[in-house]
């Protein structure tokens, strides 16, 4: 299971509408100048990896006309899960941070799991229904606890330099000797902390940060961390990200959308820290972290459109296809082997939008050869 913050903020979708009461403050002039919208969403919600979850979602989005795409952004998520999932979040996202230029982009996170999932390190063989195969033996349990910043620094109107801190903290505790973790015993295993610091870079010139319909997205990043300083380990991970959007001219409203996915990781690395392809956010269709190793490359692919809306309710509603191919592989392994023993996942989606168009939720539904996976998430995968 990935530990990093996104997958404990997602996996939440409204089942109560009705509930859901945004309160909107405005300071008005000759034209609106400064606006609040904030929306509680109590949630019932289903993910393949995490089972029935039951929840709540406070999004608060402060919007102002002199800064883009907002002058602040916090979001409070708290969910427990049929497979012992319980987790909370504190996320903002603040441009212009401390008056500056800068944007800064924060988490902290701590999660309790009693059904983490495990299949093992350079795992590759078929597992049929993978999903549902023998729980006790493929999980594990766990706890998790993190710190995770980013300030991205302009350089440029569609340039950004990156400052990054991630400090997580992961435990497995109360295993049985009969289940595949501490049967391999991966470096981890026993708990453990990493402390990186990191730089990198932003190119971005889409058309909107939430929707794009247009437009290309680069990001790079090195982050890397020592034993002994705020570590247990000596690692480093570099992660790549290009996006492409582009609009279908003979079908208008529909947008073809790519992303291909690089993680590296080098040195003493822990098996929560590894590359990995399965998930929501990877390859869905396989379970979350299904096939662990030193590195990963995923391609998404998506055609996206919205198809009618509810203007009294302030909703909109529409459909994605998508197609997921990617692996992981171990160091030393020929570029040109890069292609072999790929794993594919196809599927569909639906999505609505309410009161505002930066906050979208989403339902996929994916397939692969070992089985379907079913994700209920808030924002589109990228």
């Amino acid at each position: 299971m990935n530990k990093q913050s996104q997958f404990l903020s997602l996996g939440l979708i409204v089942v109560l509408l009705l509930s859901l009461s945004p309160s909107v403050q405005s300071q008005q002039q000759s034209m609106v100048t400064d606006s609040i919208e904030t929306a509680f969403l109590p949630a019932l919600s289903f993910n393949s990896d995490f089972g029935f979850m039951a929840g709540g979602l406070v999004s608060r989005y402060h919007y102002n006309q002199t800064h883009e795409p907002f002058y602040s952004y916090t979001q409070i998520a708290a969910i427990f899960s049929t497979k012992g999932l319980a987790s909370a979040i504190i996320e903002i996202d603040k441009p212009s941070v401390l008056g500056s230029a800068n944007r800064l982009k924060s988490a902290v996170y701590v999660s309790r799991f009693l059904n983490d999932p495990y299949y093992g390190i350079q795992s590759y063989q078929k597992i049929d229904d993978s999903f549902n195969s023998d729980p006790d033996f493929y999980s594990y349990q766990s706890f998790a606890t993190g710190i995770d910043a980013e300030l991205r620094i302009p350089v440029s109107q569609q340039f950004e330099a990156l400052a990054i801190f991630n400090l997580d903290y992961l435990t497995p505790w109360s295993n049985s000797p009969n289940q595949l973790i501490m049967q391999e015993r991966p470096l981890g295993v026993e708990g453990g902390s990493n402390l990186h610091l990191g730089t990198g870079f932003i190119s971005d010139n889409r058309n909107h940060e939430f929707r794009p319909s247009k437009g290309t997205y680069f990001y790079l990043s090195v982050e890397g961390g020592l034993k002994n300083v705020g570590s247990s380990y000596s690692n480093a991970i570099i992660r790549f990200k290009a996006r492409n959007y582009v609009n279908i001219p003979l079908f208008k409203g529909v947008v073809f959308a790519q992303q291909l996915q690089l993680k590296n990781t080098y040195g003493d690395v822990p098996f929560w820290k590894l590359a990995y392809a399965g998930d929501e956010m990877t390859l869905r269709g396989y379970p979350s972290g299904r096939f662990r190793d030193d590195h990963s490359l995923i391609l998404n692919n998506e055609l996206r459109t919205w198809l009618f809306d509810i203007p009294f309710l302030g909703a909109e509603f529409g459909g994605n296809l998508f197609f997921d191919v990617g692996k992981s592989y171990a160091n030393g392994t020929p570029f040109n082997a890069l292609t072999e023993d790929l794993k594919y996942s196809y599927g569909l989606s639906g999505t609505s939008s309410f009161f505002t168009p930066d906050f979208i939720l989403r339902t996929d539904v994916g397939f692969s050869e070992e089985g379907v996976g079913i994700y209920f998430t808030a924002g589109y995968m990228f």
